[in-house]
């Protein structure tokens, strides 16, 4: 019998995309009130301009809004990214049966988090700081890999099928 099982995490924002998004709408009100000071010299072909200007803002605002989509089908783990719900992307796909360690992100197993060993690390939680965050580190192309994430009760079922999730050192 297949299992297909998704969920949707919001990733909240952080320091970083508030400043960044304030700088956007600085830029803009500066563009935009030095293109009506130039308006009475070129015209009223500058007001389209000015509208593709904020709306090229407002695009770049909202991308900052994204969310991280869990599909697990049959023990193989797809993560895609999706930005300002209006474009996704695949950005991981990894089998479970791969997990050489998986296991909540406690104290407990933090020093196996920090591991010197892993290569590259994603994170693909809510950034809230919630108890639900579990880290896998696997082997993808000969590297070695470490993602954090937060799955479901029915993803981790499944898990628990496929990988011994480590709930103690």
């Amino acid at each position: 019998m297949d299992f297909f099982c998704e969920t949707i995490v919001r990733r909240k924002k952080g320091a970083k995309e508030y400043i960044l998004a304030l700088a956007m709408v600085v830029m803009l009100v500066a563009i935009v009130s030095a293109a009506f000071m130039l308006i009475k010299i070129l015209g009223g072909f500058f007001l389209l301009a000015i509208a593709g200007i904020i709306y090229l803002f407002y695009i770049g605002i909202t991308s900052l809004n994204i969310e991280y989509e869990y599909a697990l089908t049959n023990g193989e783990l797809d993560i895609d990214k999706i930005t300002a719900r209006r474009k996704r992307k695949r950005i991981l796909t990894v089998n479970s049966s791969l997990f050489e360690y998986f296991a909540p992100m406690t104290k407990e197993h933090i020093q196996r988090y920090n591991d010197a060993s892993v290569e590259k690390r994603f994170d693909f939680t809510s950034n809230t700081g919630s108890d639900g965050v579990y880290f896998a580190i696997f082997r993808t192309d000969g590297v070695k890999t470490c993602i954090t994430f937060e799955p479901n009760e029915r993803m981790l079922e499944e898990f628990s099928r496929t990988v011994r999730i480590n709930r103690s050192l």
